[in-house]
């Protein structure tokens, strides 16, 4: 005889979705349109401190946008009790996905919280996947897949983050008209990156 039962759920992991008030369509127009004055040589402007920089300059709504991911990171940090002794810190990027661009399973070391911005994405647009931290430790488990792999659509404006330690990974894009520009984004105390890191 049972005498007593409770579900737990233990060690959950915390995100947070947020949607944005900016000019998606101006930012996305002007992501495009430096694309191809500065002839980018890759989907993204990750691999190029200076092209970074160059896209960075003139982003309609910069501070804006900065200034709403350093609140929702901040609102991140406060809810799942995580400290910060000192100013913020944020690296970000951009990527344009097209027909068959992915982004194989990752993490960002070295930083707190990392996320993504999609100021643009089509109908078809592919999804991202997060994976729960523990997917190789699952052994003969035989939770559901949805339960390890969580895969989320999102809508132009919406914005994720998560620990930076949280795997994820980029479907393969199929042909839309539309293309996926996603800013991805790390937030950390700034007294860790002073000189090192190259997307400030």
């Amino acid at each position: 005889m049972i005498l007593d039962q409770k579900l737990i759920d233990m060690f959950p992991v915390t995100v947070n979705r947020v949607v944005l008030d900016l000019d998606h369509k101006a930012i996305a127009e002007y992501t495009l349109q430096h694309e191809k004055e500065h002839n980018w040589s890759r989907y993204t402007t990750f691999h190029d401190h200076d092209l970074n920089a160059s896209w960075k300059e003139n982003l309609p709504q910069r501070k804006e946008l900065e200034d709403n991911i350093f609140e929702a990171g901040r609102y991140l940090a406060k809810q799942t009790k995580r400290k910060f002794q000192n100013d913020w810190w944020i690296g970000y990027w951009v990527s344009i996905y097209r027909k068959g661009d992915d982004h194989g399973s990752h993490n960002h070391p070295r930083c707190m919280l990392s996320g993504t911005y999609w100021p643009q994405i089509g109908p078809k647009g592919s999804s991202i996947t997060l994976e729960a931290p523990w997917k190789s430790h699952i052994m003969h488990d035989t939770i559901p897949p949805d339960h390890v792999h969580v895969n989320y659509r999102p809508n132009a404006g919406d914005c994720m983050i998560w620990p930076a330690w949280i795997d994820h990974r980029i479907h393969k894009q199929p042909e839309d008209d539309i293309e996926r520009i996603a800013i991805s984004f790390n937030l950390d105390e700034k007294r860790y990156h002073q000189e090192d890191f190259k997307y400030d």
